[in-house]
C-alpha cells in the first residue's frame, strides 16, 4: 500500500507521521550496507543450518533493534544490548516457524518445555533433535548475556513474565491456524503483538541502565506496549502476502476482513490466494491498521516528558524509521 504524504512531514509533534519514498530507500539502504558483529554473524550461520528465512530479515532487525533501544542503556553495553536483543528476535522466529509454518503443536510444547526447564521428551527426527538443540542453545546464550546486566537480579522476575507473554503468543498463534473459526480483532490485539518481543527488549534495556529510576517503570511499560503494537502492524501490513503461500492466517489484516463480512472462514480455507489478496487490499484492510499506528504513536507522545529516565520523543523517532524499514522490506523477509 502506497502512503499519502501530507505537507507537514513533522516527527516532533503529534501530528500524523507519514514516510516519504526517499526515506524508506534510505532506511533500506543503511540495512544492506549493514555489518553483522563477527559473534552474531556466527549465531546467524548456525541458524542457517535449521532455518530458512531470507539472511537479510537479521540485518534488518540488527538495524531494527538498534534504532529502537531505550535512551537509559548504559552507552558501553549498547552493542551487547542490541546482538542479545537480535538474539532474541531469532529465538521468537525460531517458535514462530513451528507454530506458524509447521502448525506441529507436540513440537512447539517440546520447545518451549525445554525452554522452561522441564523435561520434554526427545524429538522425533534428526532435523528435530537439531532443530532444538540450536533453540536451546540460543535461550541459554541470551540467559548467559543478561546475567552479566548491572540490574539483572532486579528485573529478572519481569523479564520471565514478558517472556511467557511471547511463548502464550505462539500457542495462541498455533490455535488460529486450526481452529480459524476463533480469528476476532480483541484476541490478536490482545495476544500478537508480543511476537515482536520488544516488552521483552525493554526489559533487557533495563538490566543494561544503571540509571533508570523505577518510578518511571509503569509509564515507560505503557509507551513499549504501544510500541509493541506499533512493530506489529509494521509486520502485518508488509508480510501478509507470503503468509497466504504459508496457510498463515494469524495476521489481524485477516481477522478483521472476517470481522467486516469481506471474507468467511471457508475462504481461507480455499486455495483462491487471488480472491484473498484482492479482498485485503481492495477493502483498505492495511490502512485500518496504520490509522492504528498514528494513534498509538499520538498517545507515546503525550506521555513524552512525564517519564523522566528515558527519552520517549527518541524512542518515536526510532518507531518512524522502524516502519520505514518495513515498508520497504515487503516480500524481503
Amino acid at each position: 500500500m502506497s502512503l499519502q504524504a501530507p505537507e507537514d512531514r513533522s516527527t516532533t509533534t503529534a501530528q500524523s507521521f507519514f514516510p516519504s519514498p526517499e526515506q524508506i530507500e534510505g532506511e533500506i539502504a543503511g540495512v544492506m550496507a549493514l555489518e553483522l558483529s563477527p559473534v552474531l554473524d556466527r549465531w546467524v550461520a548456525r541458524y542457517a543450518r535449521v532455518g530458512h528465512r531470507n539472511p537479510f530479515l537479521w540485518k534488518w532487525c540488527r538495524r531494527g533493534v538498534e534504532i529502537t533501544t531505550l535512551s537509559c542503556v548504559e552507552e558501553g553495553l549498547r552493542d551487547l544490548v542490541c546482538d542479545t536483543r537480535v538474539l532474541g528476535v531469532v529465538l521468537d522466529v525460531l517458535l514462530d516457524d513451528v507454530a506458524d509454518n509447521q502448525g506441529d503443536a507436540a513440537f512447539l510444547e517440546h520447545l518451549l518445555q525445554g525452554i522452561d526447564g522441564s523435561s520434554p521428551g526427545d524429538a522425533t527426527h534428526l532435523s528435530q533433535r537439531s532443530y532444538a538443540q540450536f533453540t536451546g542453545d540460543v535461550w541459554n546464550e541470551i540467559q548467559r548475556r543478561v546475567r552479566s546486566f548491572p540490574r539483572y537480579d532486579e528485573f529478572a522476575p519481569l523479564l520471565d513474565f514478558d517472556y511467557r507473554q511471547l511463548f502464550n503468543m505462539m500457542r495462541y498463534s498455533r490455535l488460529t491456524n486450526e481452529y480459524r473459526e476463533m480469528l476476532n480483532l480483541a484476541e490478536h490485539d490482545l495476544y500478537t503483538p508480543h511476537n515482536m518481543h520488544m516488552m521483552v527488549s525493554c526489559t533487557i534495556d533495563l538490566m543494561a541502565s544503571p540509571g533508570f529510576d523505577r518510578r518511571d517503570l509503569g509509564l515507560l511499560r505503557e509507551a513499549v506496549w504501544r510500541a509493541q503494537c506499533m512493530g506489529r502492524i509494521g509486520n502485518l501490513v508488509t508480510t501478509w502476502q507470503r503468509e497466504i503461500g504459508e496457510s498463515d492466517f494469524s495476521s489481524g489484516v485477516f481477522s478483521r476482513a472476517l470481522w467486516c463480512g469481506d471474507l468467511t472462514v471457508d475462504d481461507l480455507r480455499s486455495d483462491n490466494r487471488a480472491h484473498l489478496e484482492a479482498v485485503i487490499r481492495d477493502n483498505n484492510h492495511e490502512a485500518y491498521f496504520l490509522e492504528r499506528w498514528q494513534e498509538h504513536r499520538r498517545e507515546i507522545l503525550s506521555i513524552d516528558g512525564r517519564c523522566r529516565s528515558v527519552d520517549l520523543a527518541g524512542l518515536v523517532a526510532g518507531l518512524q524509521r522502524l516502519i520505514c524499514l518495513h515498508l520497504g522490506s515487503r516480500g524481503k523477509k
